[in-house]
């Protein structure tokens, strides 16, 4: 029997349209009643990932594994936290760049630019007072141009400590950009799953994990059942145990449907 489940949130709980299907709420709320933990673990940072807290079974797992937040004490159980002079760091290139740079600070993110403000977010007016004032747990950086996030990539990897965690398309406001998640270099999702489950006394061998993207592989890896969506990228797809219906497809649902009830 399973004892918990982790799902990543965008391409494998939301559907096409960024929704929750009735059908994945019912299935989820049935694995709830039958004592399943049902754990989002996301990208987002936490006040994106809290729009779905009340899916999720007390605690999220946010911005790529560097937060895991407590829904019910309203308060972290970990978070990991880079240096602010990396973030400066990394704030000069994207002025220099022309990158948009995107700061998670737990209840919510810090953004260079205001056209590329979302709902949740506030405007990065002087960094040196924002860094003095709030840890940093990820780092969002992003552009049309391709070849300048590359460039960005490259100088992570040379020049820091970090590590790109994760590679997407990330809409904003109505434009498509290419966009890279950085944390410190001990940030997964993976890891992040391990910390929970010792915290609640979960053997890995009784989780699932779902997810689509390359940043879902660490906890594929280390779930009792791996699985993939069909929409997933061809390496996650190879990670998994099992491969399920896309999230247009009741894919969640199906899982917890086949291997839970």
């Amino acid at each position: 029997m399973y004892k918990a489940v982790f799902i990543d949130i965008d391409k494998t709980l939301l559907n096409s349209q960024g929704k929750v299907s009735e059908e994945t709420k019912q299935a989820i709320e049935k694995a709830k009643a039958q004592g399943v933990g049902i754990f989002l673990i996301s990208g987002r940072s936490r006040a994106a990932s809290q729009t779905f807290q009340e899916l999720s079974s007390r605690y999220i797992i946010n911005s790529n594994g560097a937060d895991i937040y407590d829904c019910k004490q309203k308060t972290f159980l970990y978070q990991s936290v880079i240096e602010p002079e990396l973030c400066k760091k990394l704030y000069d290139v994207a002025q220099r760049e022309n990158v948009v740079i995107k700061f998670d600070f737990g209840p919510s993110r810090a953004v260079n630019d205001p056209a590329y403000l979302e709902y949740y977010e506030i405007e990065l007016n002087e960094i040196g007072e924002f860094l003095a004032q709030h840890p940093v747990i990820q780092i969002g950086m992003c552009c049309e141009d391709r070849q300048k996030i590359e460039k960005v990539k490259d100088y992570v990897k040379q020049q820091t400590s970090i590590k790109v965690v994760n590679q997407f398309i990330w809409e904003v406001n109505g434009k498509v950009m290419q966009a890279i998640h950085i944390t410190n270099p001990n940030v997964s999702k993976g890891n992040a799953m391990s910390n929970l489950c010792e915290h609640l006394k979960i053997n890995l061998k009784e989780t699932v994990a779902i997810g689509d993207k390359i940043n879902d592989i660490s906890m594929l890896e280390k779930a009792g059942l791996s699985v993939a969506m069909e929409n997933a990228t061809e390496n996650v797809k190879q990670a998994a145990d099992f491969i399920t219906t896309s999230n247009d497809d009741e894919g969640v649902a199906k899982v917890l449907k086949k291997f839970l009830f």
